[in-house]
């Protein structure tokens, strides 16, 4: 009697055992893992390459897929395109970026030009302290320029363009009056002007700026045109050079339609 008592305890001890382990089992959550967005989304945007245009729908394809952007009838559009040094001529706006020596002269390794509006250069290159970057690029507060591979920061001088001879250039800021600076030949120029929405054409790269909805989709409040590379492909991201598919930064993921 005594051992049946004994085998009655210990079957019932295994079944709790067992119910115990399956109410653990039952209750335990797993973590998701972190979606991958379409093209190249960045907090106040995207990048990637237009692949399909549906109205006010624009569809760009990157590394991980397609993304959605919808423009409206207050997207601004400019495009840009490759230039030459001999583009730099009186009368133009200019964000040069570079490098300052030990007098402040700035020696350039990107410029970008762009048409006088009627608001001024000021309006064209967002002037602050010291310069500023190109237009549609948005710093953090308190941030300060990227540095170079070398760890030299960045250096920028913006304004209107009133003499150019050579790889001389000088520059009409509205910060510090006018400075002279160097553009050597090695320097990537480019050239930005007013585009519509009707400039859209699939296989070139789009950068659009503005906010994303609960679906995930960029409501565009700017969109710069750059041509694809050399080889069809775009390089996505936020900053650096613009032209020739090159408004990404160094290391970034180039993408070609399709995928």
């Amino acid at each position: 009697m005594n051992r049946m008592v004994l085998v009655g305890v210990a079957v019932i001890g295994m079944v709790a055992t067992a119910c115990g382990s399956a109410v653990t089992a039952n209750t335990a959550t797993t973590t998701p893992s972190p979606g991958r967005g379409g093209a190249a989304q960045f907090r106040n945007g995207a990048a990637g390459q237009l692949v399909q245009v549906n109205g006010q729908t624009l569809i760009l394809t990157g590394p991980t897929g397609d993304l959605t952007v919808t423009i409206s009838a207050t997207t601004t559009f400019t495009r840009t395109s490759t230039a030459v040094l001999a583009d730099i001529v009186p009368g133009v706006c200019i964000v040069a970026t570079g490098q300052k020596d030990s007098s402040g002269a700035l020696t350039a390794s990107t410029v970008r030009l762009s048409p006088k509006p009627a608001a001024g250069c000021a309006a064209a290159g967002r002037t602050g302290p010291n310069g500023s970057p190109p237009p549609g690029f948005s710093p953090p507060p308190q941030a300060s320029p990227r540095p170079t591979p070398s760890g030299v920061p960045l250096a920028f001088v913006t304004g209107e363009v009133t003499a150019a001879a050579g790889i001389s250039i000088t520059v009409l800021t509205t910060t510090s009056g006018s400075q002279t600076i160097t553009v050597p030949t090695t320097a990537s120029v480019t050239t930005t002007v007013v585009a519509s929405a009707t400039d859209l054409q699939t296989g070139e790269c789009l950068r659009a700026t503005g906010a994303r909805d609960s679906s995930g989709s960029v409501q565009a409040t700017t969109i710069t045109i750059t041509p694809a590379g050399p080889s069809g492909t775009c390089v996505t991201g936020f900053g650096g050079r613009g032209g020739g598919g090159g408004f990404g930064r160094p290391g970034a993921t180039p993408v070609t339609a399709g995928g």
